[in-house]
């Protein structure tokens, strides 16, 4: 199970850098065909979005389980480790029940737009296909948060009720 994980870590770096470094080089060639041969192209700038969309998703999952979001810490130096931590697995549920909403409403916006038949104005391929990051990145943020909770109730709060249990003896 652990492969399996640190298989999906390695996929969202390396798909989320391709994306990150697809999207540059897009970026690179408009800005020259625009200013130096004086000939701007359709499509550079709608894919250079669509690939920093895919990015942000699977960066964004990435970064969760690295634990590497924004957290307020202010609550573990006012009120202690413990209640710190206590705060932190409520904040990671909050979290997990944001990311399953979005994943169920991203799955029926993937739906809407399949349904819709709508294409990419410049590049003409489906569009379910750029929405489709979004139930993808919040499903994975999902399992990672999860994970992130489970790792936080296996090490963290075993270990404070270890020294807990340590100082009453």
């Amino acid at each position: 199970m652990k492969t399996l994980f640190n298989w999906l870590s390695r996929f969202e770096e390396i798909a989320s850098s391709i994306a990150l470094g697809g999207m540059a080089l897009i970026i690179i060639l408009q800005v020259f065909q625009r200013y130096i041969l004086q000939d701007s192209l359709d499509w550079p700038e709608e894919l250079a979005r669509y690939l920093f969309i895919f990015s942000v998703y699977l960066g964004a999952s990435f970064a969760a389980s690295e634990r590497r979001h924004l957290e307020v810490t202010v609550a573990r130096t006012i009120f202690g480790e413990k209640t710190g931590l206590i705060i932190a697995i409520i904040a990671y549920l909050v979290t997990v029940a944001f990311c399953g909403l979005m994943f169920v409403w991203g799955v029926k916006m993937v739906g809407f737009v399949i349904d819709s038949n709508q294409l990419a104005p410049a590049l003409q391929f489906p569009m379910y296909i750029a929405y489709i990051c979004l139930p993808l990145g919040f499903a994975l943020m999902t399992l990672r948060t999860i994970l992130v909770i489970r790792k936080l109730f296996s090490e963290d709060l075993k270990r404070l009720l270890d020294r807990e249990y340590r100082t009453a003896r």
